[in-house]
């Protein structure tokens, strides 16, 4: 999209500069692949996600569930926001599932994709991503469940972003029915 040097510092100072993946960059497997699980988030997607959430959370199964899910999230160089869980693939692309979130080891022949296969062409570039995770223990009260993250390595932990950038975020998934606390973490040098 197009924009005017007055409207591109605009969107910068919303969501941060569309630059490509920082970290270690888009890894090999993730060139090709997207999640099967990916969204633009949108009133009918959001409504969705939320009634989805809202239920997840209301179990009573140990809160396993809630506890091992986590949501990826990406702010497109458009401004469109993607979600999806993070999916574990094997070496032919075949979806297997999801790990949980503590899970760091893996057998060597299974690959996470990770949030630049959200943009859906590993050369679009992004503003900030990071995930939603359940947490209740909001530390201002609110009574939410769920937290959003800036935690991408590669789009949220920038030195570029700040927390006005996720701010930001958390206003575009209210505008559609979704309302998280906010955990901003620090950006790495």
């Amino acid at each position: 999209m197009a924009r005017s040097d007055e409207e591109r510092e605009q969107f910068d100072a919303l969501y941060g500069p569309a630059i490509p993946a920082g970290g270690n960059g888009i890894q090999l497997h993730e060139w090709p692949m997207f999640p099967r699980s990916r969204q633009k988030l949108d009133k009918t997607s959001g409504g969705a996600l939320a009634a989805y959430l809202q239920q997840v959370a209301e179990l009573h199964l140990n809160n396993l569930f809630p506890e091992i899910f986590h949501l990826l999230w990406i702010v497109d160089e458009d401004g469109e926001l993607w979600f999806s869980v993070e999916e574990v693939v094997d070496q032919s692309g075949v979806t297997i599932g999801v790990f949980p979130k503590s899970v760091q080891a893996r057998p060597f022949n299974l690959q996470k994709l990770g949030h630049p296969t959200l943009l859906g062409n590993a050369l679009k570039l992004a503003c900030i991503g990071g995930e939603v995770v359940f947490d209740p223990d909001d530390p201002d009260g609110s009574g939410r469940k769920f937290c959003l993250t800036n935690a991408s390595g590669r789009y949220g932990l920038r030195p570029s972003q700040r927390r006005e950038h996720l701010e930001a975020v958390a206003g575009k998934f209210e505008q559609n029915g979704l309302y998280f606390w906010i955990d901003f973490q620090k950006p790495r040098p």
